[in-house]
C-alpha cells in the first residue's frame, strides 16, 4: 500500500519521505571487519560491544579497523555492508548511532537481516538471532526498548557465514524505531525531511 500510495504521489508531484514515514534509521558509524570463520564471531564480544570509542582503532580480520561515517540513501534504510566495509564471508560488522528521546518512552526496534544478528540500547542486550540466510522479510525481528530522556546509543551486530551460494552473497540489514502499532518514533534532532534532502532524514 505504501509503495502504491508513494508512487501515485509522486505523479502528482509531491515527494514522500519514505524511510522517515517508517522511522527507519539512515545514518550510522560502521566498523569491521571482525573475524567469524566457523561461526565463532558471534559469541566473541569484540571490542565495540564493550565501550564505544568513535576514534578507536581496533585490530580486525585482516588488520586494524575504524569507525566510518555511513548515510543510507535506500528508500528503505537498507545499510550495504559489502560496500561500506567489504564484500567478504564469514566477518562480523557492528553498526552504531544515538538515537535523542525527549522523553522515557517504550519502543520496538525493528530489524531485518539475511544474517546473524544482535542489538542492544545502552548496555542491555535486546536481542540475539544467531540465524543465517532465512529469509529477510519487513519488521523481521522485534525487540522491545526503553528508551530514556536524551541521548540513547543503539548498537547492531551483523554476521555473515562463509556460505557460497550466490544467494547468501547479501550482508545488510536496515533497523526502524516504532511503536508497538508500527508507527514511526523519530529521533528528536531528526531533520525534517525538507531539509534533509532527497528525502533521506538525518539521525546521528
Amino acid at each position: 500500500q505504501i509503495k502504491e500510495l508513494t508512487a501515485r504521489l509522486a505523479k502528482l508531484g509531491h515527494k514522500v519521505d519514505v524511510p522517515r514515514h517508517y522511522g527507519f534509521i539512515l545514518r550510522w558509524k560502521l566498523i569491521g571487519p571482525f573475524d567469524n570463520t566457523d561461526e565463532k564471531g558471534f559469541d566473541v564480544a569484540y571490542p565495540p560491544e564493550r565501550q564505544f570509542d568513535p576514534d578507536a582503532i581496533y585490530q580486525g580480520k585482516h588488520g586494524e579497523v575504524r569507525w566510518i561515517d555511513y548515510t543510507s540513501t535506500h528508500g528503505i534504510g537498507v545499510v550495504d555492508l559489502n560496500k561500506a566495509l567489504v564484500e567478504e564471508k564469514g566477518v562480523v560488522a557492528y553498526a552504531a548511532t544515538e538515537f535523542v528521546s525527549e522523553k522515557r518512552q517504550e519502543v520496538e526496534l525493528r530489524a531485518t537481516t539475511a544474517g546473524a544478528l544482535k542489538i542492544w540500547v545502552g548496555d542491555k542486550l535486546l536481542a540475539a538471532h544467531n540465524v543465517y540466510h532465512a529469509g529477510s522479510p519487513m519488521d523481521q525481528y522485534v525487540a522491545r526498548a526503553v528508551l530514556e530522556p536524551g541521548r540513547n546509543r543503539i548498537l547492531v551486530k551483523v554476521c555473515q557465514n562463509e556460505q557460497t551460494q550466490s544467494w547468501t552473497r547479501v550482508w545488510n540489514f536496515r533497523l526502524r524505531v516504532c511503536d508497538p502499532l508500527g508507527n514511526a518514533v523519530l529521533s528528536a534532532d531528526r531533520e525534517p525531511s525538507s531539509k534533509a534532502g532527497k528525502g533521506d532524514g538525518r539521525n546521528p
